[in-house]
């Protein structure tokens, strides 16, 4: 049977090795071994030292129960640490990878810290909305001082081993290999009469508690408004740290995390976490093993096809461009360039990178080029027309069993596959420009679309550094068709009167990073009009004529430099737009401009509504899949959820009871779904319907 922690012992050194893979992840099982086995080695009157290991890649990482918001494994943590710092004879923790988290706090409890050169350190919790639970804020400032345990538990950002050196949060890199290096550490060290030294017993950083105090009150003060309940918790803890004996604040402490695991902001943080992981789930009804993809071609070379090909460049593979002619292909390739060369100036690449990614890219012409590779993506122009010939020609020399894929949001896919002589491999990979930044991916599943295909396509979207969300054949998809609800809300506030910089406004102080007419211009106007339904209501035709005139008046948003707005060079701030009102004229009311509340309300309404409908469409999975999109393609803000779980959080009945409201001026948009009544009726919330 399997031992998730192992113990040996040589020269009078112990060794505890945690083993849990994949990631070591301290659950109970695991603490219940190392509460045990320091309890064994206590015993040993030969031990000298003791080295807490982990085999893999990482050291150790928080439990899913903690990613949960559960107290039991904070609790037995807490219990582990307190005895590991209390044992007799020194003991050193030996890290390497990614330690974050719980893996952290329990690093912090022994009485040396050495890491591997390639490890990274954190407290990562405030992305969950937890602080430590376990010592972790109590412990820090004792070792580095409170100005940089602020800096790290706020930001939840990771550390290098050399920084980490620097700062004090360790006492040594490894040179060479990590079991060797610290096996030779601590020989050394006890030659030297190396013993126990105690972080709760070391107070230097903290004194004087004057000046301490003065940084955290500094820190409370230079709070952001958008500041989470988590961030004013870690201040308290580490105030609590600095003023209070230490047994006390780690009670202090674990009363903070506890609330926090039950505020809003920390559910919702955690369902984002969990809602990622289950939808890179490929939906395939059988296991499969997907195909190896090692070589990529991307058909046509535009905004899309070039920002494609640098995310799978990145990825490591080799990427096949092709082009219609050399001067498209010249261009093409040039501006793949400029896209790593940004990426560069970004430090988000190395210029080794770059030379090794352009080493891995041909620029053809001859669409025959991709007969070899196991992928092809086709990004070219949205004409039906265009596609079917493009498909065409790459079933004709593509090789058998290689993966065709298309970019489109709104081709008809299986009308595609059906043209092929593969439709089991075909399948949409809808990215969202920046393709090589953006973080997500809808995976389009034909009828035909075998679980093969749908395995591949969500494994190449991972490699991609990608969350792919599965969807069906559909207009708009689930993102799209999302945003065009939320415009519709928008539209609505703008006919009545509402001016657009108010709207947005208000959508931006919720947390959104640019609010519906800022977002409809960076999609592109008549992208925008394209996919908003048709409306039979008297307001319904005057929100999409809007749209109409921008289009008409080549108003096309940021690409042409005017549409909702005036979008400058630079990177300049975009401007009112004076001419806009004349434009306008006959369609906007001169009626009461609507409060920031009551925009608010109609547009994240018409989300939850839309999102409703998808779900009973068949369109989306699951609700947090399309709270997955939202979060990453048009930022609905973290803290909140996405749209679905923002709803359960604010109660379904109390939506139910705005989308009654709102639907006596815009029914098309506002009249609740059916799913409304059911789950209100069952006392449940979209999240029951998340498997």
């Amino acid at each position: 049977m399997h031992q998730p922690v192992t113990v040996q012992v040589a020269g009078g050194i112990g060794v505890l090795t945690v083993d849990n893979p994949p990631n070591n992840a301290l659950d109970a099982n695991v603490l219940s071994h190392l509460d045990r086995a320091l309890d064994a080695m206590a015993e040993k009157s030969d031990l000298k030292a003791l080295i807490i290991a982990a085999r893999g890649r990482s050291f150790a990482s928080t439990s899913d129960p903690i990613l949960a918001g559960g107290k039991a494994d904070v609790l037995t943590l807490a219990k582990v640490c307190a005895k590991l710092e209390d044992f007799a004879r020194p003991v050193v923790a030996a890290m390497q990878g990614d330690v974050d988290g719980q893996g952290l706090e329990l690093a912090l409890a022994a009485h040396y810290r050495i890491a591997d050169r390639r490890a990274r350190l954190s407290l990562d919790g405030v992305r969950i909305g937890l602080p430590p639970g376990a010592g972790g804020s109590q412990r820090l400032p004792r070792l580095i001082g409170v100005h940089q345990a602020i800096d790290m538990l706020m930001a939840g950002s990771q550390v290098a081993a050399k920084d980490a050196v620097e700062i004090g949060l360790i006492d040594g890199v490894a040179a060479g290999p990590l079991p060797v290096f610290s096996m030779n550490w601590v020989k050394a060290a006890l030659a030297e009469g190396l013993g126990p030294r105690r972080t709760r017993a070391t107070r230097e950083q903290l004194e004087p508690a004057k000046t301490n105090l003065a940084q955290v009150q500094r820190a409370r003060e230079g709070l952001p408004a958008s500041a989470l309940t988590v961030h004013r918790a870690i201040l308290d803890a580490i105030e609590a740290a600095i003023i209070l004996p230490f047994d006390v604040a780690t009670t202090k402490e674990l009363a903070i995390y506890e609330d926090c695991a039950k505020s809003a902001e920390s559910l919702a943080l955690r369902h984002v976490l969990t809602a990622e992981v289950r939808a890179s789930q490929a939906p395939t009804e059988t296991a499969v093993t997907p195909a190896k993809i090692t070589k990529v071609g991307v058909v046509g070379g535009g905004r899309i096809g070039r920002s494609v090909a640098v995310a799978g460049l990145r990825a490591g593979y080799e990427v096949t461009l092709v082009e219609t002619d050399i001067d498209r292909l010249e261009e093409a390739v040039e501006g793949i360039i400029d896209l790593i060369d940004q990426e560069i100036s970004q430090k988000r690449l190395s210029s080794d990178d770059r030379d090794s990614m352009l080493g891995r890219l041909a620029g053809k012409v001859d669409i025959a080029a991709v007969t070899g590779v196991d992928l092809v993506i086709a990004a070219t122009a949205e004409d039906a027309e265009t596609k079917r010939r493009v498909f065409a020609a790459l079933d004709a020399v593509m090789q058998r069993g290689a993966v065709l894929a298309t970019t489109s949001s709104r081709a008809d896919l299986d009308g595609l596959a059906a043209g092929t002589g593969r439709a089991d491999a075909v399948v949409g990979l809808h990215f969202f420009p920046p393709a090589h930044r953006l973080r997500t991916i809808e995976v389009v599943l034909g009828v035909g679309t075998s679980d093969k295909t749908m395995a591949t396509a969500f494994e190449f979207a991972k490699r991609l550094g990608k969350v792919p969300v599965a969807t069906v054949v559909s207009d708009g998809f689930i993102a799209y068709r999302m945003f065009s609800a939320m415009l519709d809300a928008a539209l609505f506030a703008y006919v009545q009167g509402t001016p657009i910089e108010d709207v947005d406004r208000a959508i931006e102080a919720y947390g959104f990073p640019l609010g519906p007419f800022r977002l409809a211009d960076a999609l592109g106007i008549d992208e925008a009009e394209r996919l908003q339904p048709a409306h039979s209501s008297a307001l319904g035709l005057r929100a999409r004529e809007v749209l109409s005139r921008l289009v008409a008046d080549k108003r096309l948003g940021r690409q042409r430099a005017r549409g909702f707005y005036i979008h400058q060079r630079g990177g300049a701030p975009s401007r009112s737009d004076p001419e806009l009102a004349d434009l306008m004229q006959g369609l906007v009311s001169n009626a009461k401009p609507m409060a920031p509340g009551h925009i608010r309300r109609a547009c994240l309404s018409a989300l939850v509504n839309q999102g409703a409908a998808i779900l009973e469409e068949g369109i989306a999975q699951r609700p947090s899949d399309i709270d997955v999109l939202m979060l990453q393609v048009f930022g609905y803000p973290r803290f909140k959820g996405g749209p679905m779980m923002d709803a359960d959080l604010t109660g379904l009945l109390r939506v139910r009871r705005d989308l009654g409201r709102l639907s006596r001026d815009f029914p098309e948009l506002w009249t609740p779904q059916p799913m409304f009544d059911e789950l209100i009726k069952n006392g449940e919330a979209f999240a029951s319907l998340n498997d």
